[in-house]
């Protein structure tokens, strides 16, 4: 492996020539090596990138999803704490460190993290999506809920939205209410098959 032919010095300075070039190009990097597995090689490329002065919440961020892809959960809850204390209210952050720590069973503290997501990017629809899964994973339905409601009072058309509208209310049992948001779903975007899937079970419930 390049890693092991090449000196540790040598390949340290390589990185940091890369990074000072091109911050991106070098976190892109540390990435395609995370997917390909190759996770002792992505964190090298991280932990050069962290002794370079600067701020480095993204570099804790990709630290703790190859620690969380290589099954390394406490590392990667240790490396969203220091990405957190440098940029504490970045909504996608916020998402992947309560992620982070639903999987560590913090949940309360998964909870908070989830809501001040949500809180941080009102008007962003896959944010507030992703934040309502979250909540509703976390049992917290109502709460997913009243996000969502608040989303689409501005975003009225905004397809997934309403459909997740209609699983929480059917999840809360509040079937008519259900059945308005499903069909909403529908009408925006006719072919979106899990609400075509929900609705004849809200309707036989």
């Amino acid at each position: 492996m390049l890693f092991v032919l090449v000196g540790a010095s040598h390949h340290s300075r390589f990185i940091k020539n890369m990074y000072n070039q091109n911050t991106k190009l070098t976190l892109t990097n540390a990435r395609e090596l995370m997917v390909q597995k190759s996770y002792p090689e992505a964190l090298q490329i991280c932990n050069v990138m962290l002794t370079i002065p600067g701020a480095h919440a993204d570099v804790h961020t990709l630290k703790a999803l190859i620690h969380q892809q290589s099954g390394n959960i406490e590392d990667a809850g240790h490396s969203m704490e220091m990405a957190l204390e440098e940029n504490p209210d970045h909504p996608g952050m916020l998402y992947t460190a309560a992620l982070i720590n639903k999987k560590l069973e913090n949940y309360d503290l998964a909870k908070k993290q989830v809501m001040k997501s949500a809180r941080e990017a009102p008007d962003n629809p896959q944010i507030i999506c992703q934040c309502a899964l979250l909540l509703g994973s976390l049992r917290e339905s109502q709460k997913a809920l009243e996000s969502l409601e608040k989303f689409t009072q501005k975003n009225k058309n905004h397809a997934q939205a309403w459909y997740l509208i209609g699983k929480f209310q059917a999840d809360l049992h509040n079937n008519d209410a259900a059945i308005y948001a499903i069909n909403k779903c529908l009408t925006l975007q006719p072919d979106h098959s899990k609400a075509r899937n929900l609705l004849p079970k809200i309707l036989s419930d």
